[in-house]
Protein backbone atom coordinates (compact mmCIF):
# COMPACT_ATOMS: atom_id res chain seq x y z
CA UNK A 1 0.00 0.00 0.00
CA UNK A 2 1.38 3.44 -0.88
CA UNK A 3 2.42 5.79 1.95
CA UNK A 4 -0.16 8.55 2.30
CA UNK A 5 0.63 11.31 4.70
CA UNK A 6 -2.79 12.88 5.15
CA UNK A 7 -4.86 11.40 7.99
CA UNK A 8 -8.06 11.80 5.97
CA UNK A 9 -6.77 9.71 3.12
CA UNK A 10 -5.50 7.09 5.55
CA UNK A 11 -8.94 6.93 7.11
CA UNK A 12 -10.60 6.48 3.69
CA UNK A 13 -8.23 3.72 2.65
CA UNK A 14 -8.64 1.94 5.92
CA UNK A 15 -12.45 2.06 5.61
CA UNK A 16 -12.34 0.74 2.07
CA UNK A 17 -10.15 -2.10 3.20
CA UNK A 18 -12.37 -3.00 6.16
CA UNK A 19 -15.56 -3.21 4.17
CA UNK A 20 -13.96 -5.16 1.37
CA UNK A 21 -14.28 -2.44 -1.19
CA UNK A 22 -11.16 -2.09 -3.20
CA UNK A 23 -7.96 -3.82 -2.18
CA UNK A 24 -7.91 -5.95 0.83
CA UNK A 25 -6.19 -4.18 3.60
CA UNK A 26 -3.87 -6.00 5.75
CA UNK A 27 -4.71 -6.14 9.40
CA UNK A 28 -1.27 -5.00 10.40
CA UNK A 29 -1.37 -1.88 8.28
CA UNK A 30 -4.76 -0.83 9.68
CA UNK A 31 -3.48 -1.30 13.20
CA UNK A 32 -0.43 0.76 12.39
CA UNK A 33 -2.63 3.51 11.01
CA UNK A 34 -4.82 3.52 14.11
CA UNK A 35 -1.81 3.47 16.40
CA UNK A 36 -0.15 6.24 14.49
CA UNK A 37 -3.33 8.38 14.68
CA UNK A 38 -3.58 7.87 18.43
CA UNK A 39 0.08 8.62 18.91
CA UNK A 40 -0.28 11.79 16.86
CA UNK A 41 -3.19 12.91 18.96
CA UNK A 42 -1.19 12.36 22.11
CA UNK A 43 1.92 13.99 20.68
CA UNK A 44 0.16 17.33 20.11
CA UNK A 45 1.87 20.12 21.94
CA UNK A 46 0.12 21.18 25.08
CA UNK A 47 -1.82 24.41 24.93
CA UNK A 48 -0.15 27.37 26.52
CA UNK A 49 -1.13 28.13 30.01
CA UNK A 50 -3.29 31.25 29.91
CA UNK A 51 -2.97 33.90 32.53
CA UNK A 52 -5.98 34.46 34.62
CA UNK A 53 -6.80 38.13 34.89
CA UNK A 54 -7.41 38.92 38.51
CA UNK A 55 -9.03 42.03 39.99
CA UNK A 56 -5.61 43.08 41.29
CA UNK A 57 -4.48 43.56 37.70
CA UNK A 58 -7.36 45.95 36.97
CA UNK A 59 -6.71 47.75 40.25
CA UNK A 60 -3.03 48.16 39.33
CA UNK A 61 -3.95 49.34 35.84
CA UNK A 62 -6.47 51.83 37.24
CA UNK A 63 -3.99 53.15 39.82
CA UNK A 64 -1.31 53.64 37.13
CA UNK A 65 -3.82 55.49 34.97
CA UNK A 66 -4.82 57.73 37.88
CA UNK A 67 -1.17 58.48 38.70
CA UNK A 68 -0.54 59.39 35.06
CA UNK A 69 -3.57 61.72 34.96
CA UNK A 70 -2.61 63.32 38.30
CA UNK A 71 0.95 63.90 37.10
CA UNK A 72 -0.45 65.59 34.00
CA UNK A 73 -2.63 67.88 36.13
CA UNK A 74 0.26 68.76 38.42
CA UNK A 75 2.51 69.49 35.45
CA UNK A 76 -0.10 71.79 33.91
CA UNK A 77 -0.68 73.53 37.24
CA UNK A 78 3.05 74.21 37.63
CA UNK A 79 3.22 75.55 34.07
CA UNK A 80 0.26 77.85 34.76
CA UNK A 81 1.87 79.13 37.98
CA UNK A 82 5.14 79.86 36.16
CA UNK A 83 3.31 81.68 33.38
CA UNK A 84 1.33 83.74 35.90
CA UNK A 85 4.54 84.84 37.62
CA UNK A 86 6.00 85.80 34.23
CA UNK A 87 2.86 87.79 33.44
CA UNK A 88 3.13 89.70 36.73
CA UNK A 89 6.81 90.45 36.07
CA UNK A 90 6.13 91.66 32.53
CA UNK A 91 3.23 93.84 33.74
CA UNK A 92 5.55 95.45 36.29
CA UNK A 93 8.14 96.09 33.59
CA UNK A 94 5.46 97.61 31.36
CA UNK A 95 4.26 99.96 34.12
CA UNK A 96 7.86 101.01 34.90
CA UNK A 97 8.54 101.67 31.22
CA UNK A 98 5.31 103.64 30.86
CA UNK A 99 6.29 105.79 33.84
CA UNK A 100 9.73 106.38 32.36
CA UNK A 101 8.20 107.13 28.97
CA UNK A 102 5.91 109.73 30.52
CA UNK A 103 8.80 111.41 32.37
CA UNK A 104 10.84 111.51 29.13
CA UNK A 105 7.89 113.12 27.33
CA UNK A 106 7.62 115.78 30.04
CA UNK A 107 11.35 116.42 29.89
CA UNK A 108 11.13 116.73 26.10
CA UNK A 109 8.32 119.26 26.38
CA UNK A 110 10.36 121.26 28.92
CA UNK A 111 13.42 121.21 26.67
CA UNK A 112 11.44 122.51 23.72
CA UNK A 113 10.17 125.52 25.69
CA UNK A 114 11.86 128.91 24.96
CA UNK A 115 12.74 129.47 28.63
CA UNK A 116 14.77 126.25 28.82
CA UNK A 117 16.56 126.93 25.56
CA UNK A 118 17.54 130.43 26.74
CA UNK A 119 18.70 129.17 30.15
CA UNK A 120 20.74 126.34 28.57
CA UNK A 121 22.36 128.80 26.12
CA UNK A 122 23.36 131.13 28.96
CA UNK A 123 24.57 128.45 31.44
CA UNK A 124 26.13 125.80 29.23
CA UNK A 125 27.26 127.74 26.19
CA UNK A 126 27.99 131.11 27.86
CA UNK A 127 25.93 133.10 25.33
CA UNK A 128 24.54 136.56 26.16
CA UNK A 129 21.90 138.81 24.68
CA UNK A 130 23.04 141.89 22.78
CA UNK A 131 23.72 144.80 25.16
CA UNK A 132 24.25 142.63 28.27
CA UNK A 133 27.40 142.65 30.38
CA UNK A 134 28.54 139.45 32.03
CA UNK A 135 30.27 139.45 35.38
CA UNK A 136 32.14 136.28 36.22
CA UNK A 137 33.40 135.98 39.81
CA UNK A 138 36.86 134.52 40.10
CA UNK A 139 36.01 132.66 43.25
CA UNK A 140 33.14 132.67 45.59
CA UNK A 141 33.42 134.91 48.61
CA UNK A 142 33.82 133.11 51.90
CA UNK A 143 32.95 134.50 55.33
CA UNK A 144 36.65 134.84 56.20
CA UNK A 145 37.41 137.27 53.33
CA UNK A 146 37.93 140.95 54.27
CA UNK A 147 35.26 143.36 53.11
CA UNK A 148 37.63 145.82 51.45
CA UNK A 149 39.44 144.27 48.54
CA UNK A 150 42.60 145.89 47.31
CA UNK A 151 43.13 146.46 43.62
CA UNK A 152 45.46 144.15 41.84
CA UNK A 153 48.78 145.65 41.03
CA UNK A 154 49.02 146.67 37.37
CA UNK A 155 45.31 146.44 36.79
CA UNK A 156 44.16 149.53 35.01
CA UNK A 157 40.53 148.67 34.65
CA UNK A 158 38.55 147.23 31.82
CA UNK A 159 40.75 148.84 29.15
CA UNK A 160 43.82 147.12 30.60
CA UNK A 161 42.14 143.70 30.50
CA UNK A 162 40.84 143.62 34.07
CA UNK A 163 37.33 143.25 35.08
Amino acid sequence: MPKITSPWFRFQFSCLGLFGLGKRAEVGSVAEDVISLESRRKAKPKARKRWKVKPRFFLLLLSLLLIWVAAGFVNRYVQIAVLRSKIVRVEREISALETRNESVRQQLEEMQADDYIERAAREKLGLIKPGETVYIPMRAASPDDPLDVAKRPGAGGAAAGGY
